[in-house]
């Protein structure tokens, strides 16, 4: 039963990114491939890096902009009525938590990542609110394609493996 259930899990968040990264796939795609766009088409550029956040209740990613930084305020309300914010500052760089209403501010101090440092941080590509149970992940394209194709072939492997268990249950 615990299998199925991480396959759900899997299978849930694996719909989530694909629905998330359906405007970059192409992009993605041409770019991995060093492709050329048709001519007079306009084939949105991939972006350098693509932010990974998760939290307790969904799961998407932001693109690391070209020119101007941006703040994506992220809100979760509790059933209580509590409210947790986290405030998600994106450079051409990297990624920051610039404020969040939790009781230790780790996360803000946690600084910038960036595709420079992330190699030379204890938390490595990660921003964690442990609070809020909020984490940000900055990822090349390269490997956000890696990380679709892994979930889909960890899907495909846990479906086989549901089966075969399936058909044990039914012999016996």
């Amino acid at each position: 039963m615990r299998r199925r259930g991480a396959r759900l899990r899997l299978s849930w968040i694996c719909v989530i990114i694909c629905g998330m990264m359906n405007f970059m796939l192409p992009a993605l795609a041409a770019e991995s491939q060093d492709s050329i766009p048709a001519e007079g088409a306009d084939a949105p550029r991939p972006a350098r890096g693509y932010v990974l956040v998760t939290t307790a209740t969904r799961q998407g990613f932001l693109p690391l902009p070209e020119e101007e930084d941006y703040v994506f305020p992220l809100t979760e309300t509790l059933s209580d009525g509590t409210v947790w914010e986290n405030v998600i500052h994106l450079t051409p760089e990297g990624v920051y938590m610039e404020s969040a209403n939790c009781e230790n501010h780790d996360c803000v101090d946690e600084g910038t990542v960036t595709l420079e440092n992330r190699k030379d941080r204890i938390l490595g590509n990660m921003i964690v609110c442990l609070p809020h149970q909020v984490t940000l992940e900055l990822y090349t394209p390269e490997e956000i394609l890696k990380l679709l194709a892994d979930a889909q072939a960890r899907d495909e492997f846990l479906a086989q493996d549901d089966g075969a268990a399936q058909d044990r249950e039914k012999s016996e």
